[in-house]
C-alpha cells in the first residue's frame, strides 16, 4: 500500500524533504455567527497528519486548521521546525559511545532545554539558559568563585580562554541579565550570535584540546637536523 507523498521541513534533515503520511486524521464541523437579524452557518476543519522522513526518517505531527473559507489555513508542526541545528555534543549519552571526551551531562542538559526554548521562539528563556550553561561549564572548570564576573576572571586566568573569548563571555552576560533584569527580548539573530559564542566555547573548552592532541599523535614528525645528515 503506498503512501501519500508530502513536503516538510527536516529538523534532523536541515532543509525541507520528502515525507510519507503515514496517518491522517480529519475532523469538520460547523458554527454560527449571530450577526443581527441573520445567523451565518460557518464550516470549519482541521487535520492531524502524522509524517515520516523519507531521508531520515523522523517522524513528526503536522497540524492544519481553517475556520471559515474566508480565512487562510494555519499549520503547525510538533516538534516546530528549526533552521539550526544542535551539535551533536549536545547528546551527551550518545556522543559518549563515540567519542573519547564528552561535555558534561549538566551543560548538555540546559543547551538542550535553550534549543526547546529557540524552537518556540521563547527568546528570553534561551538568552537566561545559555547563561547558565556557560556558568556550569566555569563552575566545573575552576570552582564557583561567587559571581559570574569573578569565574569568567578564574576561566581566563586558568587559560581556557583568550582575551577575546572573554569579551565574548562579558556579551553572553549582558544579553541574560538584560532578559533577567531589564525585560530585553533577544531578536532571532541575536540569539544566534549567543548560541555561536556559547557552542564555540564550549567546544573550544572540552573538545578541541583533546581533537589536536589526537591530530598531533597521528602527524608524522619532522625529522631531526641529525637524522637528515645521515
Amino acid at each position: 500500500m503506498s503512501h501519500e507523498i508530502t513536503m516538510a521541513h527536516c529538523n534532523k534533515c536541515g532543509q525541507p524533504t520528502k515525507h510519507d503520511v503515514i496517518t491522517a486524521e480529519r475532523k469538520e464541523g460547523t458554527y454560527e455567527e449571530h450577526g443581527g437579524q441573520e445567523e451565518d452557518v460557518e464550516h470549519w476543519h482541521e487535520v492531524y497528519e502524522m509524517l515520516k522522513c523519507r531521508g531520515c526518517e523522523t517522524v513528526k505531527l503536522r497540524h492544519t486548521q481553517q475556520w471559515s473559507e474566508d480565512t487562510p489555513a494555519t499549520t503547525v508542526f510538533y516538534p516546530p521546525a528549526i533552521a539550526r541545528r544542535e551539535p551533536p555534543w549536545v547528546n551527551h549519552e550518545l556522543f559518549e559511545l563515540f567519542s573519547n571526551v564528552t561535555v558534561p551531562a549538566l551543560t548538555c542538559a540546559l543547551m538542550r532545554e535553550v534549543y526547546i526554548a529557540v524552537q518556540n521562539d521563547m527568546h528570553r528563556l534561551a538568552a537566561m539558559g545559555i547563561r547558565a550553561a556557560i556558568e556550569s561549564v566555569m563552575i566545573e572548570k575552576v570552582g564557583d568563585q561567587g559571581s559570574f564576573k569573578a569565574n569568567m576572571d578564574a576561566l581566563q586566568k586558568a587559560g581556557y580562554v583568550s582575551v577575546r573569548q572573554r569579551g565574548n563571555l562579558d556579551s553572553i552576560l549582558g544579553a541574560g541579565d538584560a532578559a533577567i533584569h531589564r525585560g530585553y527580548d533577544p531578536s532571532c539573530s541575536d540569539i544566534n550570535i549567543v548560541l555561536d559564542i556559547a557552542e564555540s566555547l564550549i567546544a573550544e573548552v572540552y573538545l578541541h584540546d583533546h581533537r589536536a592532541n589526537e591530530l598531533d599523535k597521528n602527524v608524522p614528525k619532522r625529522p631531526s637536523r641529525k637524522q637528515n645528515l645521515q
